[in-house]
């Protein structure tokens, strides 16, 4: 793949993903957290297999990938984003998500051996720490303090799934058929969603207002088919790491999009916080490409 296409599809991402922040957000109006998110992976996996079949591609794929996708990132990470999207401000939710890319350095330098964990990354690491706690404080005063204190919790905590599924991918997707496997995964970590949603939630709270359905089509069809194709075949390109950087553009767009479409402030504090997650993972991936260089010559 040239790298005019990579850095391509690298854009896309970031456009999509920033937006789909506020797309949860305003799905969360008219329909329960777990129920929005089960029906979203749900369909984008039918959605998947079904173009598939008809391309008469072969439906088998790595099920052992395919189950870890399914519930670490679909059902693990969007599970906790829609559940925490309620009592957090849908920019602040994508600043607090930036730790992805620090979760993902320290599960690579346990899990992928050419990649240890340095002064420089654990620097970074501080760093973004500092930049969510004001996040963390932003959420919780504009919200009941409770339930925002929880709701900020379950965003710093998804990327972690999310982590792991870029680095299971990083190890086992080279090879697969991208739109296969994330069907699989997606269909898998959607209906997995639903049961837990029967149970904790009322269905009747959901209504049928082209907020709603508009909400669940576009995230299901280009913040989740369209984007996590896109992911798996960058995956194949470049590093889980520096797939994992989008974090880093994502909060600014999404406090962009907040604001815009659903009337969202824009904070010193917020802004403050999406600048000490960039600057520490700037440091981070600093400290990778220190250590990637080769050595000079001896004279």
């Amino acid at each position: 793949m040239s790298r005019s296409l990579v850095f391509a599809l690298y854009g896309l991402l970031v456009l999509i993903w920033s937006s789909t922040w506020v797309g949860i957000k305003i799905g969360l109006e008219d329909c329960p957290p777990l129920l929005g998110a089960g029906v979203r992976f749900s369909l984008a996996g039918l959605v998947l297999l079904a173009l598939a079949a008809v391309q008469r591609r072969p439906l088998r794929t790595d099920w052992l990938l395919a189950a870890v996708l399914a519930l670490a990132p679909f059902a693990f990470a969007y599970g906790l984003v829609y559940w925490g999207e309620q009592y957090v401000p849908s920019g602040l939710a994508a600043v607090l998500f930036g730790i992805l890319p620090l979760y993902t350095a320290v599960l690579g330098s346990v899990l992928l051996h050419d990649e240890p964990l340095r002064a420089p990354l654990l620097l970074g690491v501080l760093i973004g720490i500092g930049g969510l706690s004001l996040a963390f404080l932003e959420s919780v005063e504009l919200g009941s303090a409770e339930k925002a204190a929880l709701g900020a919790s379950a965003l710093a905590l998804a990327p972690l799934g999310a982590a792991v599924g870029s680095i299971a991918q990083k190890r086992r997707a080279a090879e697969l058929d991208a739109v296969v496997l994330n069907g699989w995964a997606m269909l898998v970590g959607g209906l997995l969603l639903l049961p837990v949603s029967a149970l904790a939630e009322d269905w009747g709270d959901f209504a049928w207002t082209a907020e709603s359905v508009g909400s669940i089509a576009y995230l299901a069809l280009f913040g989740s088919a369209i984007a996590f194709v896109t992911l798996t075949v960058l995956l194949r390109h470049i590093s889980a790491l520096a797939v994992g950087f989008l974090a880093m553009l994502l909060p600014f767009g999404a406090l962009i999009f907040g604001a815009v479409l659903y009337d969202e402030s824009i904070t010193l504090r917020a802004v403050g916080g999406a600048a000490l997650v960039a600057t520490g993972l700037l440091i981070a991936q600093w400290s990778r490409r220190a250590r990637t260089q080769p050595a000079p010559a001896a004279a």
